[in-house]
């Protein structure tokens, strides 16, 4: 029997993306689209290279990744514990599924005048709605995870009497894997979107902005080159951090047999 050829899903997503910015540079190059609402490709990777090395927005870059990472990480403390709280007690267990009804599908946009009332004009405020961003849905899965866990397994580690340490560190935290990893992926994607958003419809927020703001003011003055430079920098960090998340499910559960995607 012939073995099947697999090709890696980065490579296929390398090959697609080439395809995209080719397609991009024909359809800009042969005036099929106004060069003004289209820059070429090529103009926009010279103009983002001098952006990044000769301007302030090298800075916005990391001061956008800067509160997106500490937001996300926080939110996965506060997330975590909530998690561990509700396996402990049903009454808190219930207040916390009200919340996520209440505030899962409420829209980060929505609240941000009230959490610049509350918190000012500064990072508290870019901070909050990250969190209001990543801790509903990220509860959520955890919350799901917990009680999708087969009975066999805690029938187990009553039997063998696991400490309630070792039944969190050898049970608990592997079997919820699966759907921690899947609300870190949609809590991330809401934070990412949130911030970009926020800076583009509220302006600077904070001391020097970041990407949102970057687009937003470029976007005032009618640059449109730099307007695509933001946006091609979203993708490819967007692209960097999703091939960090099939990292860890390959180190993680896949390794473990969990999953069989390669």
């Amino acid at each position: 029997m012939q073995k099947k050829i697999t090709i890696p899903r980065f490579i296929q997503t390398c090959f697609w993306l080439c395809m995209i910015l080719l397609l991009w540079e024909i359809t800009a190059r042969t005036g099929l689209v106004s060069s003004y609402l289209l820059p070429p490709f090529s103009s926009v990777a010279v103009r983002a290279v001098d952006e990044l090395f000769h301007s302030v927005f090298g800075m916005q870059v990391l001061n956008s990744l800067r509160l997106v990472v500490i937001g996300v990480l926080l939110s996965f403390l506060i997330a975590i514990l909530f998690a561990l709280l509700c396996t402990y007690s049903k009454i808190f267990e219930s207040f916390v599924l009200s919340l996520c009804t209440i505030c899962n599908p409420l829209p980060g946009m929505a609240i941000m005048p009230i959490l610049m009332m509350w918190f000012g004009i500064g990072d508290g405020v870019i901070l909050a709605l990250i969190c209001h961003s990543v801790l509903w849905p990220l509860v959520t899965s955890l919350l799901t995870g917990f009680r999708s866990i087969p009975v066999i397994y805690k029938e187990w580690a009553q039997n063998i009497r696991l400490t309630p340490m070792n039944n969190l560190t050898n049970v608990l935290v592997f079997s919820v894997m699966p759907s921690f990893l899947s609300g870190v992926r949609i809590g991330w994607g809401r934070a990412w979107r949130s911030l970009i958003s926020a800076e583009m419809v509220f302006g600077m927020i904070g001391t020097q902005g970041g990407l949102g703001y970057y687009i937003y003011t470029n976007r005032a003055y009618g640059n449109v080159t730099n307007v695509f430079v933001g946006v091609v920098v979203i993708v490819i960090i967007g692209i960097c951090i999703e091939q960090l998340f099939r990292l860890v499910e390959k180190k993680t559960i896949v390794k473990w047999g969990m999953s069989d995607e390669k």
